[in-house]
């Protein structure tokens, strides 16, 4: 039997063989493809966190207050020294006119009620960014905390709760992620290999006959090994093909309810190179859940 027929039989033997059994086959694909969109969501939801997560960072600004009642020259010399921190990539001041005027765009059509404001309520601050080698909420504590002995300055903010738990968010997502992951799979290789064997024990009679006709036991374990990773390819890509609706009627109902504040809202779905990763790792893993399932069950009772 040359190559080409070989790779047409244990083809055609494979369809054959889940065609067989296509109740079994198509419970296993959809119960492949439930496991895979769960874990799935988890994937996405740790990608939107994550990117939310570095967007924000990237977005830090620390914001250093400073005492009323000092000079220009003074004001001068605290940015002086405020520059010379190499953790710093920029400053920008604002005066106490300045600070209103950036408090009524906050509050863009309630300005009115800061008419009888004075300008004088507000502090003059520097509003610093800093470098990307310091955006960790440790690094930007501690150049929070230097900032607070300079001789002038009364107070520093840099929004430091808002990271943290953005942080701990992810942590906790991550190790769900994981934990969730581990098990699914792991369900899944056990899904597999039951599968395997009622489809062994479904046609005995064939292996018999190909043992005492002097069939090896690679050519009896091919097709089943073949039918394994096709039903974990089959469950995986459906799970893929059912997060993206779900993704894209999440979004749908997302726009209904927040309007024109969706624009606003970035809610990205699993990459192209995320997506190939997983169908790669869905089909070695049906193909070690097979081939263990196959060749130990047929060596041990063939």
């Amino acid at each position: 039997m040359g190559i080409i027929e070989r790779v047409s039989y244990f083809i055609t033997t494979t369809f054959k063989g889940m065609k067989t059994n296509l109740y079994l086959n198509v419970v296993t694909v959809i119960t492949i493809a439930v496991a895979f969109l769960i874990l799935n969501v988890f994937f996405v939801i740790y990608r939107n966190v994550s990117s939310v997560l570095e967007e924000w960072k990237g977005r830090i600004k620390v914001v250093a207050y400073l005492k009323d009642g000092l000079s220009v020259q003074q004001i001068n010399a605290i940015e002086g020294q405020l520059r010379k921190n190499e953790d710093i990539k920029g400053i920008h001041f604002y005066s106490k006119e300045d600070a209103l005027d950036e408090f009524k765009k906050e509050l863009k059509g309630q300005s009115a009620i800061l008419s009888g404001v004075s300008q004088d309520v507000l502090p003059a601050y520097f509003v610093i960014t800093v470098k990307d080698r310091v955006i960790s909420d440790k690094a930007v504590g501690r150049l929070a905390d230097s900032l607070k002995g300079v001789s002038g300055i009364s107070d520093v903010q840099y929004g430091q709760g808002v990271t943290e738990r953005f942080s701990e968010l992810l942590i906790i997502v991550k190790m769900l992620g994981i934990g969730i992951g581990g098990f699914m799979l792991s369900a899944v290789l056990i899904i597999v290999s039951n599968t395997i064997r009622m489809s062994i024990f479904s046609r005995k009679d064939e292996i018999e006959i190909m043992k005492l006709v002097g069939a090896t036991n690679v050519f009896i374990e091919l097709p089943f090994v073949l039918e394994g990773m096709a039903q974990v390819v089959c469950g995986t890509g459906l799970s893929v093909v059912l997060l993206y609706l779900v993704y894209k009627f999440f979004l749908y109902r997302l726009h209904r309810t927040l309007g024109s504040l969706f624009v606003n809202v970035n809610i990205s779905f699993l990459s192209g190179e995320t997506i190939a990763v997983i169908l790669i790792a869905a089909t070695v893993l049906g193909l070690v859940g097979a081939l263990v399932s196959a060749g130990k069950f047929i060596r041990h009772n063939y």
